[in-house]
């Protein structure tokens, strides 16, 4: 288990200078041939999100005002906050932000090939759940994480084990993201 702050993580700037991102993780750790990635990214500007064969991304709206997704095979879509929504990442899709304003959203990427992602929001107590992968992060409230307690922008990601997650106030919201491989993969086949 490895915890995050995410106004405690280092920034990276985008290529196109309209955003910027930080990864909250990477699996396997540090490569470009990813099989599943977490990351916090901030749009500053309208335009187009970088291209990832092979690669389905869920994008959340966290923070700001909606975002218009276009895409080349004309879909649209408007992001609102905390409604995870599902595109392809070899797919051309232009981000353009409602009157200009900046937002903030999360983005879990895998491998079409090899695991899936499921996002949702929770908004009540959990007790353990086991999965193969998957990322939390809290939008509200004080939730307790094995021996850790988050608050509103920290979280916490794994790569495989069974966790307990409790919902310490009366009220309180998390991003819950599970990571599941696809037959014939498991975390050991792949590393």
């Amino acid at each position: 288990m490895e915890y995050f702050d995410i106004r405690k993580m280092p920034v990276n700037l985008w290529r196109n200078g309209a955003g910027e991102t930080r990864e909250i993780c990477c699996f396997p750790t540090a490569t470009r041939d990813f099989h599943w990635r977490a990351s916090i990214a901030s749009i500053a500007g309208n335009g187009e999100f970088s291209l990832f064969p092979g690669v389905e991304r869920v994008i959340t709206l966290l923070e700001g005002g909606e975002v218009m997704l276009e895409g080349v095979n004309a879909f649209t879509h408007t992001l609102k906050q905390h409604q995870p929504f599902t595109f392809a990442g070899d797919s051309v899709v232009k981000a353009t932000l409602s009157e200009g304003q900046m937002s903030m959203d999360l983005n879990i990427m895998t491998r079409r090939d090899r695991c899936k992602a499921k996002v949702r929001v929770a908004d009540r107590t959990f007790t353990t759940f086991g999965s193969r992968g998957g990322v939390v992060f809290v939008i509200s409230g004080a939730w307790q994480l094995g021996d850790k307690l988050l608050t509103a922008d920290q979280g916490a990601c794994w790569h495989d084990g069974k966790h307990t997650l409790r919902l310490l106030k009366p009220e309180g919201q998390l991003l819950f993201s599970e990571i599941t491989w696809l037959p014939g993969y498991t975390p050991d086949t792949v590393q």
